[in-house]
């Protein structure tokens, strides 16, 4: 008897854990703040090899912008930097694919895009 009411004891002692730490990622999950940075492409022709290799530099500064440095012997940190450079570069790629998409069509529109990461 008393053994089945300390494994319940456990039981609930470690429901409540995971309880607890799920609320805390998905609290953290919500407080991250998303930076964004717009980048110009008015001047490029982005029909052009030149003008998509110019608009790939940009992109490249932009995703340094996003995501800033980190410190590297904090592997949250370093966690955190990588995430948000995989989400900066995943956002920059599906945003050069529609303007290169728009371009060709001639039907690009504004003259800048806007690349994000947590």
């Amino acid at each position: 008897m008393k053994n089945s009411i300390l494994s319940k004891g456990l039981c609930a002692a470690a429901a409540i854990a995971v309880t607890v730490t799920g609320f805390a990622a998905s609290a953290s999950a919500q407080s991250r703040i998303t930076r964004t940075v717009e980048v110009s492409y008015a001047d490029l022709d982005l029909t052009s090899a030149d003008g998509q290799e110019t608009l790939d530099g940009r992109i490249k500064g932009a995703v340094r912008q996003v995501c800033g440095g980190y410190n590297s012997k904090s592997l949250r940190d370093m966690a955190d930097h990588k995430g948000c450079v995989q989400e900066a570069k995943m956002s920059a790629k599906r945003a050069k694919v529609q303007l290169i998409a728009r371009a060709e069509a001639g039907t690009l529109g504004t003259s800048t895009v806007v690349i994000g990461g947590n």
